[in-house]
């Protein structure tokens, strides 16, 4: 993982056959060359500093000096890049030799150059560790064999209120309960922990990562636990599972039916104001938004607030109706005109007298038909297909499309008329991934719904999946979510649904807080505006349901940052 600084090593070496005399040897020596000698189970060291020693020793060669005296017997130290400081004998007097894992000689070092190096890069990977859990936006604790916290970043001091100075030395079950903590459990152990639910306070809900620390020997010595919180969406969830809606209450059952959109942003906050406004109207109203955003359930709703709700509502989809049956299935056929029949059949508009008829993908709709709808609009008239004799129909019309029809227009795709005649009141329904606070609320009411449906009893969603549901993208928006609600209640025979029972889509995005958003990182690019400033952590805080580690991931700073950002502009932890 990481690149070490190798230590100096003083080279070459040179090795010299035991029969060497002690007076050659000297002249190596006095060249400033250190010389190696092997004999039987030792290696001997001689360097510079011993050739004032050589002529006061009676010994004729190397040999006989070994056999004489173990004094310049070396100790052999073996390094390799994952042990770069191994452990030295505690009594030797002699410089220490250093071989790789390969057993060649790579030099030799006095033991007080191998002890300064030890003591520097023990310094220089505490100001590393210490350096990165200041940084990342996890909480990080790092306990001793005994418990004992031995570190307590900034963001474990938020999470926690618990200050450094408070814990630090100390057994972190003085704080904590020791059943629920899994940085000691791993101790015990010895197994590592990937993203797991837990709770290591009553009142507090983090995602942990933790990881035994073992030494050279492989013995634990301690434990490091990353925990990211999610204590927001647990809340959240646990508020929302009474929730009791989960359908369209008929309107004696609901004061306001607009409180069945979940939403809290400002963008569905602006779609609900309008559409309560354009309820206690007649005027037609145009529904933009990407497939399965819910313009047909909003279209149901201002139905269902209006004065037209004792009255039928219809639909019809001109993406799916055959183009040949579609003035049919809107304006009905006069009688004999098809089968013969004298009766004939009412279209759809017909049928919704005097209540709401929902024409969704207009842009699918043939001009000539859009020429006799913008006629019915004007006049309150039809003709049925075939016939001559004009129906008086007052019919309010709800449009919906995916697509910009004013582009439409200028292609001469879509008669101008009839743009005009509907865009009155036009309102944008934005798509789910823009509205992440409101996933929690959408999936409890579909939890229930869909519980009632297949009879089963409605469980409760883990933090995980609460976390996953809320980071994903939703390409399918409310009725993709729907589906995935739908299949956890058939799949889960438990009282909790886990990441098991997510489509694969969703569980290889758990968890993902990396920002995509590159407007983000101007908190840390450029100065900005105060009022910028808060719309940015605003929306982040927003986008992960006030999941604060998932915020500061998305805006590129600090957990800790965010928090005094927060504090600055008081905005509401």
């Amino acid at each position: 993982m990481f690149n070490y600084e190798h230590f100096p090593l003083n080279n070459p070496v040179l090795t010299l056959p035991v029969e060497t005399t002690l007076e050659e040897l000297s002249s190596y020596l006095n060249k400033g060359t250190a010389v190696i000698a092997t004999w039987q189970d030792d290696i001997c060291l001689f360097t510079p500093e011993d050739a004032g020693l050589m002529t006061a020793l009676s010994a004729r060669n190397i040999q006989e000096l070994i056999e004489s005296s173990k004094y310049f017997v070396s100790e052999i130290i073996t390094v390799d890049d994952n042990n770069l400081l191994p452990l030295v004998p505690q009594r030797t007097n002699r410089p220490l030799l250093f071989k790789d894992k390969d057993g060649n000689i790579g030099g030799y070092s006095l033991l007080s150059t191998y002890l300064t190096f030890a003591l520097s890069e023990l310094q220089k990977w505490s100001a590393y560790f210490t350096a990165l859990a200041d940084t990342v936006t996890d909480a990080v604790t790092v306990v001793d064999r005994a418990g004992a916290v031995i570190c307590w970043n900034s963001v474990a001091e938020e999470l926690y209120h618990l200050p450094a100075a408070d814990i630090l030395g100390k057994r972190i079950g003085e704080h904590f309960d020791i059943e629920t903590l899994m940085v000691l459990k791993i101790l015990d152990e010895g197994r590592m922990i990937r993203n797991t639910y837990h709770r290591p306070r009553p009142d507090t809900h983090v995602l942990i990562n933790a990881s035994p620390i073992r030494d050279a020997q492989g013995l634990i010595i301690g434990g490091i636990a990353t925990e990211q919180d999610i204590t927001q969406l647990v809340r959240l969830n646990e508020q929302l599972t009474t929730v009791d809606s989960f359908g369209l209450p008929h309107k004696d059952q609901a004061e306001d039916l607009f409180t069945l959109i979940k939403g809290k942003g400002p963008a569905i906050g602006k779609v609900i104001q309008w559409a309560k406004k354009v309820a206690a109207t007649e005027t037609p109203v145009l529904l933009i938004g990407e497939s399965g955003v819910g313009k047909e359930q909003l279209a149901h709703i201002i139905h269902q607030s209006s004065s037209r709700s004792e009255q039928p509502f219809l639909t019809i989809n001109c993406g799916i109706v055959p183009a040949g049956l579609l003035e049919a299935e809107l304006f009905g056929y006069q009688g004999g005109a098809f089968t013969g029949s004298d009766r004939g059949q009412a279209g759809k508009l017909e049928l919704a007298k005097d209540g709401t008829l929902f024409i969704n993908e207009i842009e699918k709709l043939p001009l000539e038909l859009q020429a006799k709808l913008y006629l019915y609009i004007t006049r309150q008239t039809i003709v049925r297909s075939g016939g001559s004799q004009p129906i008086s129909v007052r019919t309010r019309i709800i449009i919906a499309t995916t697509q910009d029809l004013a582009s439409k227009l200028a292609n001469q795709e879509f008669r101008s008329d009839l743009y005009y005649a509907l865009n009155v009141i036009s309102i944008r329904i934005p798509p789910l991934r823009d509205r992440t606070e409101d996933i929690p609320a959408m999936v409890h009411m579909y939890l229930k719904q869909f519980s009632l449906q297949y009879q089963k009893p409605v469980p409760m969603l883990s933090p995980e999946v609460i976390l996953a549901l809320t980071n994903y993208s939703w390409p399918g928006n409310i009725q993709e979510l729907k589906n995935v609600i739908e299949r956890c209640i058939i799949l889960n025979d438990e009282d909790l649904i886990t990441l098991e029972h997510l489509p694969a889509a969703l569980q290889e995005q758990q968890p993902s807080l990396t920002s995509s958003e590159a407007d983000a990182a101007i908190l840390l690019k450029a100065k900005v505006s105060d009022e910028e400033e808060i719309h940015l952590i605003e929306e982040a805080l927003s986008k992960t349901a006030g999941n604060k580690s998932a915020a500061a991931k998305l805006l590129g700073i600090s957990r800790g940052t965010l928090y005094n950002k927060m504090k600055e502009y008081q905005l509401e932890g």
